[in-house]
């Protein structure tokens, strides 16, 4: 079976330092209806997943919330394994047990630049995904080593927005 992940970025955010923990950061109006609109244009294309898992800090919560409703994934579940700083290979490894074409992952920079440069082979820092950014990678096998992903799409959430207009 054909593997995918579609990596998403949270949106905007209240600055760091305006909420008592960096796990409390909300989305802003603003990045509510930004991510709003760059994930009804993902649906749009058909970048739909199966199962959406995203960090359990509240704007990646908030994102992902925003992408069920959209109707992105068909369940949302959260692990610690996506937030910031935590390694999200073992998390990976446990949900390639499960059965589904496209995973999407919720997260946080630069963790989801950094799994993605991973799975590509690429330096650490190769890739960075902007506020509701959006990276799509093909896995091949052997699934989740160095160098055993193709980048199939990154797009800031401009590209995807301005790229919308007919």
């Amino acid at each position: 079976m054909a593997r995918e992940l579609l990596l998403i970025r949270h949106g905007i955010a209240v600055e760091r330092g305006s909420t008592a923990t960096d796990e409390e950061r909300a989305l802003t109006s603003e990045g509510r209806a930004r991510t709003r609109r760059v994930l009804e244009r993902l649906e749009r294309l058909g970048l739909t997943c199966g199962p959406l898992v995203s960090s359990p800090l509240v704007r990646a919560r908030q994102t992902g919330e925003l992408a069920l409703e959209r109707k992105l994934g068909n369940s949302l579940s959260f692990s610690n394994s996506l937030a910031p700083g935590q390694d999200p290979l073992p998390l990976l490894r446990e949900l390639l047990e499960e059965p589904w074409e496209r995973l999407g992952l919720v997260g946080h920079e630069p963790d989801m630049g950094q799994l993605a440069s991973y799975l590509l082979g690429c330096q650490t820092h190769s890739l960075q995904l902007k506020k509701a950014g959006v990276a799509l990678l093909a896995l091949d096998e052997p699934l989740l080593d160095p160098g055993a992903a193709q980048l199939r799409l990154l797009l800031s959430p401009k590209v995807l927005l301005d790229g919308g207009k007919e």
